[in-house]
């Protein structure tokens, strides 16, 4: 395994930086598979990464045939979010779309996977990743940036939904109140859709995953949506792995249940079966 950090700039010229953990082929059997791509955006409360959703999900990917990077976006203490974290997001996108030869990644199946405040950043940039205006404006050399499938987990979807708490933090991550609830940016072309969470979640209200779920049904967007009884906010994979020292809490059985689901709908999206592999 090749495991390394790149450092990117937008169209923009905002800098960031891309954890990457790329398989290697087998050189004995001349290995001539692709690989689909995950491109991970951990959560954060804006404030600060959350290395539980970053490399141990890199490597749990990596384990079930998926090159996987992490992608390290702007936090509040280089102003709002947004529209950076979006450019980021996209120029991610843009990066391992074309380097994917040199991965042995398949360009066609990449996937953006975000968690928490992650997953608004991945709901909000894969909105206008085939808004021609948007692009055009962020000097992007392109008019289509769209991931074939996204996975969203305990997700942040609408800033006025419980997270943040008031509307003055909200706008501190956003100015522009258009982008607050991705929901309403759903439309027929919104990536298929993977999303978990938890209805104990008392950080993150559960209803923000049901109102983006609802806006994927009423644009006839393929989704899987699963919600767990029991579970605290910030599970990640829900076992030892990702679990910190001391808190039990941090595994929850049922809802580690999630990744597998999650991996078998990718399988099903693309249409792979372990023989492809």
């Amino acid at each position: 395994m090749k495991c390394g950090t790149v450092e990117l700039e937008t169209p923009l010229k905002f800098k960031f930086t891309l954890d990457y953990y790329w398989k290697e082929q087998l050189a004995e059997d001349n290995d001539p598979r692709q690989w689909p791509i995950v491109l991970i955006f951990s959560g954060s409360a804006f404030i600060k990464m959350t290395q539980r959703e970053g490399e141990p999900v890199a490597l749990a990917l990596n384990a079930q045939g998926y090159q996987a990077a992490v992608v390290q976006y702007n936090l509040l203490d280089q102003g709002p979010i947004y529209p950076n974290a979006i450019d980021i997001g996209l120029t991610a996108i843009q990066y391992v779309k074309e380097h994917a030869a040199a991965i042995n990644g398949d360009p066609d199946k990449l996937v953006t996977l975000g968690l928490s405040a992650g997953a608004h950043i991945v709901t909000l940039m894969n909105a206008l990743s085939n808004d021609k205006d948007y692009l055009t404006a962020h000097q992007f050399k392109t008019d289509d940036l769209r991931p074939a499938a996204q996975i969203l987990g305990y997700p942040v979807i609408d800033l006025a939904m419980g997270f943040p708490k008031t509307d003055t933090e909200a706008l501190a991550i956003c100015p522009e109140r258009q982008y607050w609830a991705t929901q309403k940016l759903v439309t027929a072309t919104t990536p298929p859709t993977f999303i978990w969470n938890t209805y104990s979640d008392a950080v993150v209200p559960v209803k923000n995953g049901l109102v983006y779920a609802e806006a994927l049904a009423d644009q006839h967007v393929p989704f899987d949506y699963h919600t767990f009884t029991k579970g605290k906010h910030g599970l990640v994979l829900s076992t030892i792995e990702t679990s910190r020292f001391n808190h039990p809490e941090d595994i929850e059985p049922r809802a580690a249940n999630w990744f597998e689901l999650a991996t078998s709908w990718l399988d099903e999206q693309f249409d792979l079966t372990r023989v492809d592999f």
